[in-house]
C-alpha cells in the first residue's frame, strides 16, 4: 500500500467508523437540543469523511460521495432499531456535507488548473 493510500484510507476508515458509532450509540443527552446544532454535526462529519479523498486523490470523489451518502441513509434507516430517531433533515445534512467537500474540491482543482494555464 502506497503512502498516499494509507493516508486516505486509514482516516476515512477511522471517521467511517466514528460515525457508525456515534450516530447508532444510545443517546445520552449530552448533546445540546438545539436541531441547527445535531444538523451542523451531521454536516461536519460527512465532510470531513470525504477530506482525505478529496485532499489527495479528487478523481476518487465520483464514486466515494454515492457510496458515503448511502452510508448516511443506511445509517438513517438503522437507528430506529438502536433507540434512535430517524430523520429525513439529518440524511438530507449528511449529503450537504458531502457535496460541499467534493464541490469545493472540484472547484479548487478547476482554479488551480485555471490559474496555472494563465501563467504560462
Amino acid at each position: 500500500m502506497t503512502r498516499r493510500l494509507f493516508l486516505i484510507v486509514v482516516p476515512t476508515g477511522l471517521m467511517t467508523a466514528a460515525i457508525c458509532f456515534l450516530t447508532l450509540a444510545p443517546h445520552y443527552r449530552f448533546h445540546t437540543d438545539l436541531r441547527v446544532i445535531a444538523l451542523l454535526e451531521h454536516v461536519l462529519a460527512y465532510a470531513l469523511l470525504m477530506l482525505p479523498t478529496a485532499v489527495l486523490r479528487p478523481g476518487w470523489l465520483h464514486w466515494l460521495w454515492p457510496l458515503a451518502a448511502a452510508m448516511a441513509g443506511a445509517i438513517e434507516l438503522a437507528q430506529p432499531q438502536f433507540g434512535r430517531q430517524a430523520t429525513l433533515l439529518h440524511f438530507v445534512a449528511s449529503c450537504f456535507g458531502i457535496a460541499l467537500t467534493t464541490l469545493v474540491s472540484l472547484l479548487t482543482l478547476d482554479v488551480r488548473e485555471f490559474l496555472r494555464r494563465g501563467t504560462r
